[in-house]
């Protein structure tokens, strides 16, 4: 996996912007590339984080240097917070609440907001969803309820909860045979999955079995889930944003199957 460059952590001389987009009591945070862009990639925070949790100045930073740098091309990228506004319980169990709840608020509330300030439309292998640890559990849970939204996912660090906290470790079958059939029912349409995690990772034997027993699936899932684990890759958002500075520019290459 590729290790950025040091110079990317700094400020780049083309920088994009950063708006602030409200709805009712709470807000997402919009990154505008510096030059035209055709793709949305929506990126959820961890536990205890916030729409700010992925807009630090590194993370800005290496986009800015990524798109300069002709290393991606030009995309907007959405941070969105899935706790409510005046939540005070961001334990696991409440935050696995919130991410399952946050599905439809990202459908209905902040996407039309997000994508209405870009004035385009977007094809379905045009938008990813990713997110890192419960933005991860966010993430499988858009695959289950939004395929007719989302071609592309990237989930980091997390394992699906739908059949229980850290079911995809506890439950593995369950949780691969839930995922496939909820592919199945919204219809099997084009997808692609890069799922990623550290060696030493507190979310890695919860996520590892899962994959497995995924790829077991292959009539669902075959040619369509790429999963890679970082050796020593630990869950800090340093390590993850590491994970997008390998993923991005891959993001949108390959064809949806």
């Amino acid at each position: 996996m590729n290790t950025i460059p040091q110079g990317y952590l700094e400020p780049c001389d083309r920088t994009g912007r950063v708006e602030r987009l409200d709805y009712g009591d709470k807000y997402a945070l919009l990154y505008v590339p510096d030059g035209p862009a055709a793709r949305m990639v929506y990126l959820i925070h961890g536990g205890g984080g916030d729409q700010h949790s992925f807009f630090c100045p590194a993370f800005l930073n290496m986009v800015d240097h990524m798109i300069r740098s002709g290393d991606m091309a030009p995309v907007y990228i959405v941070a969105p917070c899935f706790y409510a506004a005046a939540e005070t319980d961001k334990s696991p169990s409440s935050s696995g609440i919130a991410v399952k709840r946050f599905i439809d608020e990202l459908r209905e509330q902040v996407m039309p907001l997000a994508e209405g300030y870009t004035g385009r439309t977007f094809a379905r292998g045009d938008r990813a969803v990713g997110g890192f640890s419960m933005g991860a559990v966010a993430t499988w849970y858009a695959f289950m309820q939004a395929l007719d939204l989302f071609g592309r996912f990237l989930p980091l660090s997390g394992d699906c909860w739908t059949c229980g906290e850290k079911g995809g470790g506890s439950h593995p079958l369950e949780t691969a045979a839930a995922l496939a059939d909820a592919a199945v029912r919204q219809g099997l349409p084009a997808f692609a999955i890069r799922a990623i995690t550290g060696s030493e990772d507190i979310a890695y034997p919860n996520l590892d079995p899962q994959i497995r027993a995924m790829r077991a699936r292959e009539d669902v899932f075959g040619g369509r889930l790429r999963y890679d684990v970082l050796p020593g890759g630990v869950h800090d958002y340093d390590t993850m944003f590491r994970y997008l500075y390998d993923a991005l520019p891959d993001l949108f290459a390959r064809e949806l199957s």
